[in-house]
């Protein structure tokens, strides 16, 4: 497409903006929000804390950031841009490039399976909060419960000659467990020796918080965007206030400095070892949530001149940034935890669901009425969670409305809501039987892992930068937002983000081993049925690609054209076709 034709297209979708009845938000900080509180999840709490733990403290900052800025940054204006330029979600938006459409299914695939298991997190933080409201001691701190075995040693034990709060951690042997571990596993999850042992269907009080968790994620959907401007006003801002909360009372626990300490004191010889780039690659992607299609959906309903470009920086520093602060709060905690039980940080901190569920409910037993910080803890994670997912459920049902418009115009938005919410509800379903946090962590893995994500990531960089064109893309973001953004950009695009996902690919695919939890490997069998998640979400890629190839006409040459050829470009050939014909009758 030459300059002219450039401008024409421009021209054409700013009209095509100006006209459109899709709607837009009510003001720029509505989007802000929706995109923070969709970026801001559970992931900022146990897993970017316990990786920064596991490789080398503050150094882990070093590759986290570099990454961030060279990789998730591009990636999350190029998604939003896209979006808010073509009006469309991921799958529309794409148009500009047939040949590459498949990354819309790609990310259909991983937000549902974002969706499917976030909403079982939501659940269980539900189960949390409702267990936190009683006038006696939390029912995790203690051992005289119908789910506690004779094992059981309570998390805590009343010092009477001292009267202070003594863990009894310390003093058990290795044939005990604690009374947050036993809640955790035979009261939460009654959960069984493995995944060929599912269990039964009868955990009436889980499958209740299940409910209830989609309830209040369709409501805060039901009008669209009008409802999720609204409702991120207090989802996104609340969690902030209760962390500064909670930050200040973990500061003035007695260890919280040496767990501080331990959380940002750089061990620079890590730097040297691949797994730290690894992760931090991952984590990056992950929680900036790039690839899941959403950015996409969000993005389409800004209006045409909304600075996008100034909006990335802001949310990628958000995310990053609830990412160190989140773990200060979570050290300050450890540090007490290790203290009180006289045993090194390393020895406390771990990954996971574990460490929201097991080690900090065991921390808020320590603490002055800790009812009061496990209610204020939990519902934190629950504004998270609803973030996250109701994020999702839009993005996803903005990819419907492009993908299927007549069922949107026959039966109403909220079809559309209703449909994409059907897939990820069914899969959540297997995961509250016994034996379903097996299932959970399977497609945690597999369904929405970093293979699919890095994959995915690298595809999208190499169509815009190698395909689209990366200079047309930044005419496109010119008239826009009236300037072109930092050159930075374009390299990036070209080269650095291309040559990142790739690397991280290929040694995440090299260091590959069968899926564990805890002590427990998943059979071959179970191995196998992740592989086909992750091959579902990747194989939409190339499969649209040939498909693209084999419905073309002519020689591969110009069915190669025609593919890599945005809709407007054909749209306009056969516009310029017809008026021609019109004028060559007309002379005749």
């Amino acid at each position: 497409m030459d300059t002219k034709e450039t401008q024409e297209f421009v021209e054409k979708k700013k009209t095509e903006n100006e006209s459109s009845t899709r709607i837009t938000w009510n003001r720029p900080l509505e989007f802000l929000l929706n995109v923070i509180g969709y970026n801001v999840g559970l992931g900022n709490v146990w897993r970017f804390s316990y990786l920064c733990y596991k490789n080398g403290g503050g150094a882990f900052l070093i590759p986290y950031l570099l990454v961030a800025g060279f990789c998730g940054l591009p990636l999350l204006f190029q998604e939003v841009a896209l979006g808010q330029f073509t009006k469309h979600s991921c799958f529309g938006a794409w148009d500009l490039v047939p040949l590459m459409k498949g990354i819309g299914i790609s990310g259909l695939l991983l937000s549902w399976y974002f969706l499917s298991y976030i909403m079982v997190v939501m659940a269980w933080v539900v189960f949390y909060i409702v267990h936190s409201f009683t006038t006696g001691p939390l029912p995790w701190s203690t051992c005289d419960n119908d789910w506690n075995t004779d094992s059981c040693r309570p998390s805590i034990i009343l010092n009477d000659s001292k009267n202070l709060n003594t863990s009894l951690l310390n003093v058990t042997s290795a044939n005990t467990t604690t009374s947050t571990e036993e809640f955790w596993n035979n009261y939460v999850l009654r959960r069984t020796e493995g995944i060929h042992d599912m269990g039964t269907f009868t955990n009436w009080r889980m499958i209740l918080c299940f409910a209830f968790s989609w309830i209040v994620c369709y409501l805060c959907v039901l009008k669209g965007i009008r409802t999720t401007g609204k409702v991120a006003y207090v989802t996104v801002i609340a969690p902030y206030i209760m962390m500064f909360v909670l930050l200040i009372r973990g500061a003035t626990l007695e260890g919280a400095g040496t767990g501080v300490l331990f959380y940002i004191t750089p061990r620079l010889d890590k730097l040297a070892d691949p797994n730290v780039w690894l992760d931090a690659g991952g984590q990056v992607l992950y929680s900036l949530a790039v690839c899941f299609a959403v950015l996409y959906g969000l993005g389409s309903y800004n209006k045409f001149n909304t600075n996008c470009y100034k909006h990335a920086y802001m949310c990628v520093s958000a995310c990053c940034g609830t990412s160190v602060f989140v773990g200060f709060i979570i050290f300050c905690f450890v540090g007490h935890m290790a203290f009180e039980q006289n045993k090194n940080i390393s020895d406390v901190a771990e990954g996971g669901p574990g460490l929201v569920f097991e080690v900090f409910p065991a921390g808020l037993t320590l603490l002055p009425l800790p009812q009061l910080w496990s209610v204020i803890f939990f519902i934190t994670l629950l504004f998270f969670a609803i973030d996250s997912a109701f994020g999702s459920i839009e993005g996803c049902a903005a990819l419907l409305e492009d993908f299927r418009p007549q069922w949107i115009e026959r039966y109403g938005p909220q079809f559309g809501r209703v449909v994409v919410s059907l897939f990820p509800l069914c899969l959540g379903i297997p995961m509250l039987f016994d034996g379903g946090i097996y299932v959970f962590e399977l497609v945690n893995m597999y369904g929405s892992s970093g293979i699919c994500i890095l994959f995915a990531a690298f595809c999208e960089a190499v169509a815009l930068a190698w395909i689209y064109g990366v200079d047309r893309f930044f005419d496109n973001v010119k008239s826009m937002i009236g300037y072109y953004p930092s050159s930075f950009f374009k390299y990036c695009y070209l080269y650095v983000i291309p040559a990142i996902t790739l690397t991280i690919f290929v040694a995440c695919c090299a260091r590959y081993g069968p899926l564990k939890l805890g002590d427990y490997e998943y059979p071959l069998w179970a191995n196998v049925v992740g592989w086909m998640m992750t091959i579902s979400v990747m194989i939409g890629i190339p499969l649209v690609a040939m498909k693209e190839l084999l419905d073309g006409k002519g020689t591969m040459k110009q069915r190669w054209e025609r593919a890599t050829t945005s809709r407007f470009t054909r749209e306009k050939s056969s516009e310029d076709s017809e008026e021609t014909s019109c004028i060559y009758e007309e002379k005749v």
